[in-house]
């Protein structure tokens, strides 16, 4: 079990990879939870939107509009001071309006050729079992400025990031080079990374404000200077609208996004692969050490709940500084390897609690095991008592040491457990407290650790001192057939205040009762050698407690060993049975 636990903490960091599915979410929800981001100053988007595209609004005729008119579109703000135009709309092939169309476009953007950015596209088509993909470039050899204007998206289908070198590779692996760059890095004149570039798109739809192309016109002319302005569809009937975090946003506002990361120097890297092996390690080796040293489940629990807030936290903390960190390895390791362990550990405890239960219900009596378990007090396990009024009962073997020295150790053992299995049922029978086994005596308490009145503890006590010579009535006809001599008990029970709580040592504490009335008891039981026609005797106390519910023989006055004046004693013969008056309630009511 310690190795598994361990693989619970490393497998994780190890297929932190085959994660992205979860780590996409995650990305998801902290972008959203960031919400809109401000817009850059430098950067303008003309949309191609519906309003644009209403020929009672606009003179531009339907879609795909002249490629012409389009260069008109981007001519206005190059005239203007625009420092460039990107177009997110491919020209590929011949201009559908004839060779002059063509021609008029670069007739007038071609002052401009440095300061225009044309875009290509990468195309993937399922048909049947055949999957087509296309690459899709502009024809126009006079502006050297071309990018790709595709993304990245998730496990989702949502738009996570602009393409590294290695997805450039895999996408374009098949057509000649050059190959073109993310449109984005063109525009910025950044270089390409090895890896993707997560996407930071800046709010919802509406948040970035679109210049509507019929409305080009209409800005005073110092509005373009210094700005990179984007041209491309953003209406929802052209079709180009992808899933974002923030819902539906046309591919031009995606590209927005794209480039103001770019210019900004904005975006989000995942850590180079010796880098996050490096990472994994120091993350690994800490959480196999922070979870080893918890003693128990809950703690081990705590320890990996505390451990995944970590990882979260640290994830957090990456993405706002701009890296992708492995949310899911960062925070499923310490959750499965603390899981793992606690789990072993819950389960050795729970054994090591039926053991020790089992252990302390044969030493501890059940009345007192059940209060310990039910108060759950720290004084159970603290020296230190209270005063008590209770009924004290002491048995004890009449003639026991003669017998003992004669029989061997074995046979005098199972002897003893058959004798106390069967004058101890009847004091848990009646919710007595068994305190002890001392020798061949018992001590046992009515009324202590709770007290269920003083009469009905002096009558349990009654009820379990006749059982227990019923018992051993029972016993003795066992022996007899066994070819053993029967045995002979004397009882002796007084009620009087005791001091009931832990008595011993810091290391070794044991409940039981002390005072005056434990002697008294003690001193009742040794008189049942000169009343052997009593083997139980009780007290005046305990006789005045019990009134006429019991059946007794007054002994008189006796003097005990170390008490100062004489003990009134009483021989216990029986209960008595409660009187039937049903026939005088029924007498009664017949005569009403």
């Amino acid at each position: 079990m310690p190795v598994l636990w361990r693989l619970g903490v490393v497998i994780p960091l190890l297929l932190a990879p085959a994660l992205a599915t979860a780590d996409a979410l995650t990305h998801q929800l902290l972008m959203q939870w960031r919400g809109a981001r401000p817009l850059p100053d430098d950067l303008v988007l003309i949309g191609v939107d519906e309003a644009s595209l209403d020929p009672a609004l606009a003179d531009f005729g339907p879609w795909p509009w002249p490629r012409s008119v389009q260069a008109t579109l981007a001519a206005l703000p190059l005239k203007h001071g625009a420092s460039q135009v990107v177009f997110n709309i491919v020209h590929s092939g011949a201009s559908g309006f004839g060779p002059e169309d063509d021609a008029g476009f670069v007739q007038q953007l071609l002052p401009w050729r440095e300061r225009v950015v044309l875009s290509a596209s990468y195309i993937r088509q399922q048909a049947s079992d055949l999957e087509q993909v296309q690459l899709r470039r502009p024809q126009a050899e006079q502006f050297p400025r071309v990018g790709l204007s595709s993304f990245v998206l998730n496990s989702f289908g949502v738009v996570e990031a602009t393409p590294g070198q290695e997805e450039l590779e895999r996408m374009l692996s098949g057509f000649p080079q050059p190959w073109p760059k993310p449109l984005a890095n063109v525009t910025a004149a950044t270089s390409v990374p090895r890896h993707d570039t997560g996407l930071e798109v800046l709010g919802p739809a509406g948040h970035i404000p679109i210049i509507p192309a019929w409305g080009v016109t209409d800005l005073p002319a110092d509005s373009w200077s210094g700005k990179t302005v984007i041209i491309g569809a953003t209406a929802p009937s052209l079709g180009d609208q992808l899933e974002t975090p923030f819902g539906q946003l046309s591919g031009s506002e995606v590209l927005y996004a794209a480039i103001a990361g770019e210019l900004q120097g904005k975006g989000f890297r995942r850590p180079q692969a010796a880098l996050w092996s490096f990472l994994a390690l120091i993350w690994g080796l800490l959480l196999l050490w922070r979870i080893s040293v918890g003693r128990t489940a809950a703690a081990t629990t705590t320890s990996g709940l505390l451990l995944a807030g970590l990882g979260g936290g640290v994830t957090v903390l990456g993405w706002v500084s701009g890296f992708w960190l492995p949310a899911t390895a960062l925070c499923l390791s310490p959750l499965l390897g603390g899981g793992l362990r606690a789990t072993a550990q819950f389960q050795h405890e729970s054994r090591q609690r039926r053991f020790l239960h089992t252990v302390l219900s044969r030493r501890v009596s059940p009345t007192l095991m059940a209060d310990m378990v039910r108060s759950g007090e720290a004084v159970w396990t603290q020296l230190g008592g209270q005063r008590s009024r209770c009924v004290v009962l002491f048995t004890d073997l009449v003639g026991f040491t003669t017998r003992s020295s004669v029989m061997e150790p074995d046979t005098l053992f199972a002897l003893m457990n058959r004798y106390f299995e069967a004058i101890s049922a009847p004091v848990l029978q009646e919710q007595g407290l068994l305190d002890k086994f001392i020798g061949d005596a018992l001590m046992a308490e009515f009324g202590i650790p709770h007290n269920r009145g003083d009469r009905e503890e002096a009558l349990a006590a009654v009820r379990a001192a006749l059982a227990m010579q019923s018992n051993l009535d029972s016993l003795n006809t066992t022996l007899e057939a066994e070819g053993v001599e029967p045995l002979a008990q004397g009882i002796g029970m007084h009620f009087g205040e005791v001091m009931a709580g832990n008595l011993g040592s810091s290391h070794r504490l044991e409940y039981t009762v002390i005072g005056s009335a434990v002697n008294v008891a003690s001193r009742l039981e040794g008189l049942t050698r000169r009343f052997k026609e009593h083997p139980i005797l009780i007290s005046g106390e305990l006789r005045e407690l019990l009134g006429d519910a019991v059946e007794v023989v007054d002994l008189g006055p006796q003097m005990v060993k170390g008490w100062p004046t004489p003990v009134q004693v009483f021989g216990l013969k029986g209960l008595n049975t409660p009187k039937d008056d049903r026939s005088d309630r029924i007498n009664l009511s017949r005569a009403v």
